[in-house]
């Protein structure tokens, strides 16, 4: 799978998929606080609920908190789980 970074703003940038320019996560700071970087992704769902928002923490700088939504996502590409038609997986044999 590819994915990038997509800059909101200075202080949010997304995790996009290229597929389907779906986010899949997101890092952010807070108003008025310089250190503190926070990190969510949001669970690859139909539909999309509150709780589908899955925080993985705080973390004192922007890679950090970056570097754990992509290993959260390379793990979710690495596991097969007992789905026939797995999410966001195109067949290519």
């Amino acid at each position: 799978m590819n994915y990038y970074w997509k800059n909101e703003k200075s202080d949010v940038i997304h995790f996009v998929r290229s597929l389907d320019g779906k986010i899949l996560g997101s890092v952010w700071q807070f108003v008025n606080n310089s250190v503190v970087w926070n990190s969510k992704i949001l669970e690859d769902e139909i539909p999309f609920t509150d709780s589908s928002e899955k925080y993985l923490g705080r973390f004192i700088n922007e890679d950090s908190a970056k570097k754990s939504v992509e290993k959260f996502w390379q793990m979710q590409d690495n596991t097969l789980l007992n789905e026939i038609n797995i999410k966001g997986v195109i067949d290519a044999s």
